[in-house]
């Protein structure tokens, strides 16, 4: 494999030590070496983490470090972090997540193969109390990712993206889609043209936390995951691509919405883990609580019957191309 080099960029603010450290061991161990690490300090006065961050700075050149002036934001960051790139691809990664040892060798080799634009790869979620408790199971072809973004959902986990650098280029990094920039940035990346994927293995263990940004701002990640939906699938209409920043301020729900939405996110965990355990009327059951208490159970439903049917043909057609044995 030809060495050219990866950009790796993060954004740093509130993890923990041994969380972030965890974090770089795993990107600087990475069996691809020809790699930068371009990393983002987000809250200055964290002085436990700055200390970390310097250190490794100090012990390998790899390490770019930028500390903003005051807390600006996960977007303001990782595009601040794309403009002191220099590598051939760009690679994203989470502070507190840890890569697959050959993540990158392995993800290179699958864009190249099959001259792909931006891929992904299957995770592993995982956290200190339960330790691996799910696998995803990524649609790996590029028009059924596009249909899944059709449909309501993203295809790639963003801490996964890997991607040649023109494609950031072009899309001019990250748009102010809060909360939902990762799904604006691949609606893009269909926009423009550019070919995804996903690797089928798993290449990335993903914290997961009941208190990250995302599970704390649920209602307002649904209601911006809906708009970049439609804005996206009004482009395919009408070709014409006009995403409103300004959206997310016209976003408003009363206390009731708030606490009826945030109770169907927890109801449907459990319908989640009783399908995982086979306990089926107990799923249906908290399922259609899930639809009483907020309608946007309905969306779920519809993404999920989607990735079931896409996952059969995709894997029919892997079933077709597999050579027979002699």
């Amino acid at each position: 494999m030809n060495n050219k080099l990866i950009s790796v960029i993060m954004s740093v603010y509130n993890e923990k030590p041994e969380w972030l450290i965890s974090c770089i061991d795993s990107i600087l161990m990475q069996t691809y070496k020809d790699l930068e690490f371009v990393i983002v300090l987000d809250n200055p006065n964290n002085l436990i983490l700055k200390n970390i961050l310097l250190k490794y700075q100090a012990l390998d050149n790899r390490v770019k470090l930028s500390i903003n002036d005051k807390n600006e934001g996960l977007i303001f960051s990782l595009n601040k972090a794309l403009s002191i790139c220099s590598g051939e691809y760009i690679a994203r990664m989470d502070a507190d997540d840890i890569a697959k040892l050959n993540r990158f060798e392995a993800q290179m080799r699958f864009l190249e193969a099959n001259n792909l634009d931006l891929v992904g790869a299957n995770v592993e979620f995982f956290n200190d109390e339960q330790g691996t408790f799910h696998h995803t199971d990524k649609l790996r072809t590029h028009s059924f990712i596009k249909k899944m973004l059709q449909v309501g959902t993203i295809g790639i986990v963003h801490p996964t993206f890997f991607a040649k650098t023109k494609v950031y280029e072009t899309l001019n990094g990250y748009g102010q889609s809060l909360h939902t920039e990762d799904k604006e940035f691949l609606a893009r990346v269909f926009v423009n043209g550019f070919k995804v994927g996903n690797v089928g293995e798993c290449l990335l263990s993903y914290r997961y936390s009941e208190t990250s940004i995302t599970k704390s701002n649920s209602f307002h990640v649904y209601k911006m995951g809906r708009y970049v939906t439609n804005v996206f699938n009004q482009y395919l209409k009408t070709g014409n691509y006009n995403f409103d920043i300004t959206f997310i301020e016209r976003v408003k729900a009363s206390n009731e919405e708030l606490k009826a939405f945030n109770a169907k996110q927890v109801k449907l965990g459990e319908a989640r883990s009783a399908v995982h355990n086979k306990k089926y009327f107990k799923a249906l059951k908290d399922l259609l609580h899930c639809i009483i208490l907020s309608r946007s159970t309905l969306l779920t439903i519809k993404i999920n019957l989607w990735l079931k049917l896409l996952r059969i043909i995709e894997k029919k057609k892997d079933k077709v191309a597999m050579p027979v044995s002699l």
